[in-house]
């Protein structure tokens, strides 16, 4: 059974440990029920030690009545690295939105020399058999330009809302930023969002 439904935004978010994909669905989830959204969260595989893979869903809108994102039913992928979005690329659904960070983090395995890492062109390509909805910019150096790559997240949230995919204001956004980090990491995180925001903006 497929769990979707026309008031339902499927969301799938894909990194690596440490990264802060974590912290993301759960701000997003903060966001959406902020607004007086039903919103469900899950985390379905992986660990979230740095270095692990780390798969969570976001689930916005009545239909939402678990976690459980089935394959071919996110509206949209987000994907903090490159082969990080190829891993969950099959829970996109025909013509879905994938929103990736073109920066490359080579997993354990690759700088040990025990495995290659794929080509771009040939991640674009086996994307780009799903869904030809594909907006890719470097997220890691919006992060650092911002003050630092602990904002990453925080790029991607900013993406999120870029898409215009999420029922969930900026402003509200915004707020919830600001209610969940220390004062002195507010304004980089801040900037941050505004800046994915705007760079998605200008990709549609």
């Amino acid at each position: 059974m497929v769990r979707n439904s026309s008031n339902t935004i499927n969301i799938a978010i894909s990194g690596v440990g440490g990264q802060g994909v974590l912290t993301l669905a759960e701000i997003l989830a903060k966001t959406a029920l902020a607004e007086g959204l039903n919103v469900r969260v899950g985390e379905i595989h992986g660990m979230a030690q740095r270095g692990g893979h780390v798969v969570c869903t976001v689930r916005i809108g009545d239909g939402a009545k678990g976690p459980v994102i089935d394959a071919g039913s996110a509206d949209l992928l987000v994907g903090f690295e490159p082969v990080e979005t190829l891993r969950e690329i099959h829970l996109i659904k025909k013509n879905g939105c994938v929103v990736m960070s073109s920066h490359v983090q080579y997993p354990v395995a690759v700088s040990m020399g025990q495995a290659e890492y794929p080509s771009h062109e040939s991640i674009l390509q086996s994307i780009h058999e799903f869904t030809n909805r594909v907006i890719e910019f470097d997220a890691m150096s919006i992060a650092l330009n911002s003050g630092s790559s602990y904002s990453l997240n925080m790029v991607m949230f900013g993406a999120i809302l870029g898409t215009g995919l999420v029922p969930i204001s900026k402003d509200s956004a915004l707020r919830t930023i600001r209610e969940s980090f220390p004062k002195r990491f507010e304004q980089i995180n801040i900037d941050a969002a505004e800046t994915g925001f705007s760079t998605v903006k200008t990709c549609l």
